[in-house]
């Protein structure tokens, strides 16, 4: 019987064949893991400088179109999207400012010491040593059109327009009241409301302080009497936190044109704008804290002649800027209300 034996020496080096084989997978592999990864974080970098470069132009647009930062080409651009990439280092392409239509588009590329690209680490291997990575952000500023609230409280026209060149005086924002001594040309009735049965206050959704308004579907119904929402109280309590710290409350507030004429829940108000106040205090019920009113408010309402029972809110008229994802762009800004938003 023949016996079969296998020559092993035939099989030598097959391994280092194999490995070499697996080498080139391994590389690959790595060149994936390494330089995909390392893409996709420089991707983050630069749309990063793009958003925040294009939302800093655009803010420099909302407050003074004729500022030098509000121009095609922006230096304000580079500073910005270099200050948020690590090394410091990121390439604004083109930075285009359409005024006519309140838009900033600002295109970044990655940057490195050796040029305008990314440069690789393992895709060297095949040949591929830099790669262009890119983004675009697009930011918008104009007067609020339409979101929620911070108080659901309309005020007249009438009363806005005491103050409307922002000069930054105090002014007292009625919702029911008259000044005494005089006849109050801002409200409708004579006990001082703005529709009879009608406080100012909007309604909301149940549960909420905030008011939905959209300044396309402007007639927005009315809250029966003086009756606030209860859960606004814990938005007025921050308020007060804030100004008892000495910081800014700054509120958009809905502005109203007309009424219907119909008194209480039937009530409805025409709103045309949001308005931007500096808030000092406000009297808006008996109790706290829909009642704070500090030194500097009650000596403005004493000295103006305001009843003891007028209700409103003490502040200043100002143009302000706001980086609001709660509001969409689209309204007027006669009443110092200017959202910047990111829309691309």
């Amino acid at each position: 019987m023949r016996r079969l034996t296998q020559d092993t020496e035939n099989e030598r080096g097959a391994t280092a064949v194999m490995v070499a084989v697996m080498m080139i997978m391994l590389l690959s592999f790595g060149a994936i893991a390494v330089d995909v990864g390392a893409m996709y974080a420089e991707k983050a970098v630069v749309q990063n400088g793009a958003d925040a470069a294009a939302l800093a132009v655009a803010q420099k647009c909302a407050k003074d179109t004729s500022d030098a930062a509000c121009t095609t080409g922006s230096a304000l651009s580079g500073l910005l999207a270099n200050a948020n990439a690590k090394d410091d280092l990121t390439n604004v392409a083109s930075t285009v400012v359409d005024k006519a239509a309140k838009k900033v588009t600002v295109t970044t590329n990655a940057q490195d010491s050796t040029g305008v690209h990314f440069s690789t680490f393992f895709a060297r291997v095949f040949g591929t040593d830099t790669t262009n990575i890119g983004a675009v952000a697009e930011a918008r500023w104009g007067g609020p059109k339409s979101g929620v609230t911070s108080l659901p409280i309309a005020f007249s026209e009438c009363e806005v327009d005491l103050s409307v060149a922002a000069d930054g005086k105090t002014q007292f924002l009625l919702s029911h009241g008259t000044g005494a001594g005089k006849k109050d040309k801002c409200h409708e009735t004579g006990s001082g409301l703005e529709i009879p049965g009608g406080f100012g206050w909007l309604t909301t959704t149940s549960g909420t302080c905030g008011a939905t308004v959209d300044l396309a579907s402007p007639w927005v119904s009315t809250n029966n009497g003086n009756n606030p929402e209860k859960d606004c109280g814990s938005a007025l309590q921050t308020w007060k936190e804030k100004l008892i710290a000495d910081e800014k409350v700054v509120a958009l507030l809905p502005v109203f044109d007309q009424d219907n004429g119909l008194p209480g829940d039937k009530g409805k108000f025409h709103l045309k704008a949001f308005a931007a106040i500096d808030v000092v205090g406000w009297d808006l019920a008996n109790q706290d804290p829909f009642h704070y009113m500090p030194a500097a408010a009650v000596g403005y309402k004493e000295a103006g002649g305001y009843s003891p029972s007028a209700l409103g809110i003490i502040g200043k008229f100002i143009r302000y800027v706001a980086l609001d994802e709660a509001f969409d762009v689209g309204g007027t800004t006669d009443y110092g209300g200017t959202v910047v938003e990111l829309t691309k």
